[in-house]
């Protein structure tokens, strides 16, 4: 009891009515007192020094009045951090918002997962690592959230990963360590590390990567073959059509979905060849008056070689498609795109347009989607957009089940445009009212840093929104305002900030709170710019 008399005071009536240093201990746990209280004091102030204070004692009080001896060898020690910390104070940066490990702090407990990704990356980009007291909650975030693990791991230092080793449920970055051997993180790592140990060997030596990720095959689960081999992506040439057309086989669905999809990405591989020379069969050209088109007929009859390249005769019950649509849906759905162009000569609008004419539009659609949700073809995208557009206005003919369908198309195409190309849409959709703010603010906030238009116009529409009383309201946009906060351009974050200081007269308290998330994040935003020389730029 005597460890804590000298606490007992403060820890009575509190560190506002009894400031001052706290007393001393002597030896070791004196040391790692002074050691632990002083972080505190820093990060989390006096109470948080105290409480700190009253952890190690407690610990310390604990292990010296255990009834037997300990026997387990020693926890090895962390190794050395060589990388420099986040510094505690900023020059003209800290104000009001508090040190950057206070930002730091609040965006690990609070901040959406968007933001923390953010912080983590540029973090990184500028060669920092997190301060040692907020290392539990950095690995708790990584915890709740495995997006966030990769962009984690490289800021968690040498201290990081030994904290990971002490707690089953932090083991994911158990082995990210700077030291760590690279082949260890193959051999004992996560999925996570040995999907990203694997896309960097095939982006240095794909053909090494190729025979590391062969080798492991028979050894892996179903869920981890796929993930894995959907990392021969990275660096794929023809070198790897073998792997491919044997994984085709693999007794895993989602296994032989990964590896058709990448074999589209080749299409001078046998696979896809075969596939395009069996629907050339049923493509054909005829005159009409003075005019030539081209037709297209569904299979007659199955193949006998189909069930070699993974086409099902059989339709299940609930297939909407006829018996014939059926299979040729599945024969399009394996023929790269390029195909049809070069074929046929026409362009992929051109393309839509004409199969929306045949008696067979549902198969041809439903196929080439398929193969675009592989292969992201931006022309593609685009022109699926504009079907979707064109039968939104009325200008195009659709039955009762095309509509939806041709709706979630058009969003999925959306997402798989570049982001440049995509803010286009969403930036047409603002000026033309076409969409609802909230739709717009939900689809921008859950990508990468959005371009300068797209986010001055954004931000000016929040503005004139929350100067007119409207914006307080608008509960849907309130919740995403510090989403939005972690993809706004750099150019238009001195106008989001202004968003906390337009305040309501009747202002709630879950708005004010909402407001002061808001004025947390630009100032986080504010902070890594300042940490980083070169900011992380947005990808086109």
């Amino acid at each position: 009891m005597s460890a804590w008399k000298p606490l007992l005071p403060v820890a009575m009536v509190g560190t506002d009515r009894q400031p001052g240093p706290l007393p001393e201990w002597p030896g070791e746990i004196g040391a790692l007192v002074a050691q632990v209280g002083q972080v505190a004091g820093v990060v989390e102030g006096p109470a948080g020094q105290v409480l700190r204070t009253m952890a190690v004692i407690a610990t310390c009080d604990a292990a010296g009045t255990q009834d037997r001896r300990w026997t387990a060898p020693a926890t090895e020690p962390a190794g050395v951090d060589r990388s420099p910390v986040v510094p505690e104070r900023l020059d003209g940066l800290d104000g009001a918002a508090g040190s950057p490990r206070t930002l730091l702090r609040w965006a690990l407990t609070e901040a959406p997962t968007r933001l923390q990704q953010l912080m983590f990356v540029e973090l990184a980009a500028a060669e920092l690592r997190l301060p040692e007291m907020l290392l539990p909650l950095a690995l708790d975030a990584g915890r709740r959230a495995v997006a966030l693990r990769a962009s984690l791991l490289p800021v968690l230092g040498e201290r990081g990963p030994w904290l990971a080793r002490q707690r089953e449920d932090w083991h994911y970055a158990a082995g990210a360590g700077g030291d760590a051997p690279g082949e260890a993180l193959w051999t004992d790592g996560t999925l996570e590390q040995r999907r990203a140990f694997l896309a960097r060997e095939r982006a240095t030596d794909a053909a090494a990567g190729r025979r590391r990720l062969e080798a492991a095959l028979t050894e892996l689960a179903a869920k981890e073959r796929a993930d894995l081999v959907a990392q021969l992506a990275v660096g794929l040439g023809m070198d790897d059509e073998a792997l491919l057309d044997r994984l085709r086989a693999d007794r895993s669905r989602e296994v032989r979905d990964v590896a058709l999809d990448l074999l589209l990405r080749l299409p001078d591989a046998a696979h896809p060849r075969r596939a395009a020379d069996r629907l050339a069969l049923l493509l054909r050209r005829e005159r009409a008056l003075l005019r030539q088109h081209w037709v297209i007929d569904a299979p007659e009859a199955a193949g006998g070689d189909w069930a070699s390249d993974q086409i099902v005769v059989a339709r299940s019950s609930n297939e909407k498609l006829g018996e014939r649509a059926w299979w040729l849906y599945q024969l399009v759905r394996q023929v790269p795109l390029d195909w049809w162009t070069a074929t046929t000569g026409m362009t992929p609008a051109e393309l839509l347009g004409w199969a929306g004419k045949t008696d067979w539009a549902d198969a041809l659609m439903r196929g080439w989607f398929d193969v675009l949700a592989a292969t992201r073809e931006v022309d593609w995208c685009e022109a699926f957009l504009d079907v979707s557009q064109a039968s939104a206005s009325g200008q195009a003919q659709q039955t009762q089940t095309q509509a939806p369908v041709q709706m979630h198309q058009a969003a999925q195409a959306l997402q798989w445009l570049p982001q440049a190309r995509r803010e286009r849409h969403w930036l047409r959709h603002l000026q033309q009212g076409s969409l609802p703010l909230s739709a717009l603010i939900a689809a921008a906030s859950g990508g990468e840093m959005l371009g300068a238009d797209l986010s001055q116009a954004l931000t000016h529409q929040l503005l004139t929104r929350a100067r007119a009383g409207t914006l307080k309201d608008d509960y849907a946009v309130r919740a995403m305002l510090v989403d939005f906060g972690a993809v706004v351009h750099a150019d238009s974050l001195s106008a989001y900030a202004m968003l906390p200081d337009i305040r309501a007269a009747d202002e709630t308290a879950s708005q004010a709170e909402q407001l002061q998330a808001v004025a947390q994040t630009a100032a986080l935003r504010r902070v890594l710019r300042a940490l980083s020389p070169d900011p992380i730029p947005r990808t086109s």
